[in-house]
């Protein structure tokens, strides 16, 4: 079977790896946008290595417990982990507990990026984020409520700079993952939250049950294209931020293992019907790039995010 597929999307495959089921490990729960691209990206892999390969979630510790799995797992190409700068990153360099450093993992492939949009409950009384600001200042004794994955995550960086550049509080609710945040929000129990313009998300804002105020990207998102930019509301210029997933290994797996996982994950990403179903969820499905390439821009996101993190006893669950 191996051979077939390998032969069918001209991959140069070796002849004993994958022999049994891969698991691709995902460090946030079920129903969010890792889920989503995991278990889209994981069913064109299946065809093309000629084994199962199986989604994980394990949430928990702003992604580390997830990470940590899975760069405790043999070294061996069948454990992979779905990565972002959340759990890869941010996590162990601001939580050493977390067990594991960036330079433990080897990125396999970038496989997408999204923007993230300030999303609230459907009826709080803003529909802007000028509206938002004027709201908390009106009432500083009453701040607004709003999700965070971890004090050091980028949502959570993001949110404070928002916060820095209104001259308002939030009121920090920490969540394991977005999944649980938003079925709060949508339950009217959570006010606010940071979200990816991907996986279910934007399908919560089409049919009311999220209001969106701003995105945070560069330029206007084509799955929201009426949603206003942050950086064009007077006291946010500038103000933007995306995310990126990607796939990683344990930086000891054999460069032979790596290479054939490289490019399976490439040959998948190429498929038309795969970049549509991301697409469609606002994400965007990244071009292909050397494995050189991949793990060059891995160690400049290593550097950046080092500037960023901030060093803390505990990670919150």
């Amino acid at each position: 079977m191996l051979s077939g597929a390998c032969l069918a999307s001209g991959l140069v495959c070796s002849q004993t790896f994958p022999s049994r089921p891969v698991t691709m490990v995902v460090p946030w729960p079920a129903g969010g946008a890792a889920d989503f691209v995991a278990r889209t990206l994981s069913k064109e892999m299946e065809r093309i290595l000629g084994q199962p390969v199986i989604v994980d979630n394990v949430p928990g510790a702003g992604g580390s417990l997830g990470a940590a799995k899975a760069l405790r797992a043999p070294a061996d190409g069948y454990t992979l982990m779905l990565s972002s700068p959340l759990d890869i990153l941010l996590a162990p360099l601001n939580f050493p507990a977390a067990g594991y450093k960036p330079e433990d993992a080897r990125a396999v492939a970038l496989v997408g990026r999204t923007d993230l949009m300030l999303v609230t409950r459907k009826d709080l009384a803003a529909d802007s984020l000028a509206d938002l600001v004027a709201m908390m200042k009106a009432n500083p004794g009453k701040p607004l409520s709003t999700c965070i994955m971890g004090s050091a995550a980028p949502h959570s960086l993001l949110g404070e700079r928002i916060s820095t550049l209104a001259g308002v509080q939030w009121l920090e609710v920490p969540y394991s993952g977005l999944g649980d945040c938003v079925r709060d929000i949508i339950g009217g129990h959570v006010d606010t939250a940071l979200v990816p313009i991907s996986g279910p998300f934007p399908g919560f804002v089409d049919n009311g049950h999220l209001k969106a105020l701003a995105a945070l990207g560069d330029a206007v998102h084509p799955r929201l294209p009426t949603l206003p930019l942050a950086r064009e509301v007077r006291g946010f210029e500038g103000l933007s931020m995306s995310l990126w997933a990607g796939l990683h290994v344990h930086a000891r797996v054999p460069e032979a293992i790596v290479r054939q996982l490289h490019q399976a994950t490439y040959a998948a990403l190429a498929k038309p019907e795969l970049g549509k179903a991301i697409a469609n969820t606002g994400g965007t499905v990244s071009g292909p790039m050397s494995l050189d390439q991949v793990q060059a821009a891995y160690l400049k996101e290593v550097r950046l995010y080092r500037t960023m993190a901030r060093p803390a006893a505990t990670v919150r669950p």
